[in-house]
């Protein structure tokens, strides 16, 4: 029996990234890296050892981007799926990253899978989201190996899910821009690889002392 495979793609850098602003769903173009690591990722995919069959991207513009970018070298059916687009951040929309540390967003949705006091989704309502377009994409293409470029809450919230860890933040799967993490979904899924970016040159990797930066020993 063949085993279905899922592979996640965070979008590049974008200039909300390199000003070191949260923005959930509102919209934030690539800037210059984050389209350079969008080609180190299509690069690096056009050789995988794996067959991929299809694309799906959340709707927001940074992650259409990556994935038309990655999709020049891989020539795969591309699909828009909104249950991709990164979390709502409601009222704290476009605030630094400081005062989302200060305001302890990522503390407090560790904590508690209702958290949200910004007044836009829950850790809750984005797991049960992607894990449902997670399942709906399992089901309409079950003979398929899938290419999810999304965002890098939705892809933790959805990381979660698959491998059935909490918190529902799921940081532990937390990426770096132009990051790959690969899942095959056996009747217990294995993880195959996590927040692997070592095909992106040193110069578009996130310095280490960036507040965003989300690289794991």
């Amino acid at each position: 029996m063949t085993i279905q495979r899922f592979l996640f793609v965070r979008h590049g850098e974008t200039i909300a990234n390199q000003q070191q602003l949260a923005y959930g769903i509102t919209e934030s173009p690539l800037n210059s890296k984050g389209i350079a690591q969008a080609h180190s990722t299509g690069e690096r995919l056009a050789t995988w050892t794996s067959d991929y069959h299809r694309i799906l991207t959340s709707p927001l513009g940074r992650a259409q981007e990556t994935a038309a970018i990655i999709n020049e070298y891989l020539k795969l059916p591309l699909e828009i799926n909104p249950g991709l687009i990164e979390c709502d951040l409601g009222s704290w929309e476009g605030i630094t990253y400081e005062s989302m540390f200060n305001y302890q967003y990522a503390a407090k949705s560790i904590q508690d899978d209702h958290f949200c006091e910004h007044g836009g989704e829950s850790p809750e309502t984005v797991y049960n989201r992607v894990s449902d377009c997670l399942e709906q994409m399992k089901s309409c293409y079950p003979d398929e190996n899938l290419i999810f470029v999304s965002h890098g809450s939705a892809i933790a919230h959805g990381m979660a899910a698959i491998m059935g860890t909490r918190p529902k933040f799921g940081y532990q799967y937390l990426m770096h821009n132009g990051a790959i993490t690969e899942v095959a979904l056996q009747p217990e899924p294995e993880l195959l690889m996590l927040n692997d970016f070592s095909h992106l040159p040193e110069a578009l990797k996130t310095p280490k002392d960036r507040p965003d930066n989300v690289q794991r020993a």
